[in-house]
């Protein structure tokens, strides 16, 4: 997998040698989500929720777009695939710290601190697979989880602006929990099952 990394760069390098930036537009639409602590996090600290909000929906248009053009360019890479994995959960985090900086010391606070440590240990298994080239496989429920996670960091971001039952944000974290604890499960597994195919 670091082999395919090593040639999908070198590729890259290519591409920007010879003027052909087409297909790299996939990974610059992915690296600009690199950026979105050091400009969601102020934005939030300093109560500016609005400029906040389209800067989230600017961020998330890069995510829906990099896939996209990546399959019409024919630029599907190991490398923007894994690029695209670390900027979601760098962009997920950063909304979470966000949010967290303009929420009351309450349930949900405990509540999404725990999301936020989850997510942190999903990350490093992911980042340990990697290394060991052992290639966690994206599950079902990793993908449910996602889209939950999704959906909660908008219930977040709308309590700051309409009201919204906190029944509902409460459920929505315990949800995510539960899943979150679900995919750790399963990538260690698939861990597990990758080690022991290499061992044979």
């Amino acid at each position: 997998m670091k082999n395919e990394i090593i040639n999908d760069l070198q590729n890259i390098k290519k591409d920007v040698k010879n003027k052909n930036y087409k297909k790299q537009i996939p990974n610059i639409l992915t690296s600009i989500r690199l950026f979105s602590p050091f400009v969601l996090i102020p934005l939030f600290y300093f109560n500016k929720l609005n400029i906040a909000f389209i800067m989230i929906l600017f961020f998330s248009l890069t995510d829906m777009f990099d896939g996209y053009l990546a399959r019409k360019y024919q630029a599907v890479s190991t490398f923007g695939t894994y690029l695209d994995c670390l900027v979601d959960k760098i962009f997920a985090l950063t909304i979470l710290i966000s949010l967290i900086i303009k929420t009351n010391i309450n349930n949900n606070f405990y509540l999404t601190t725990i999301i936020i440590v989850l997510e942190l240990i999903i990350s490093i298994i992911n980042i340990y697979a990697f290394f060991k080239d052992l290639k966690p496989k994206s599950t079902i429920v990793g993908k449910i989880k996602t889209i939950i996670l999704f959906s909660l960091l908008t219930f977040l971001f709308l309590a700051k602006v309409i009201s919204i039952p906190s029944l509902v944000i409460m459920i929505f974290n315990i949800i995510t929990i539960v899943l979150q604890i679900l995919t750790i499960i399963s990538y260690l597994k698939n861990i597990k099952k990758r080690r022991k195919l290499i061992s044979f």
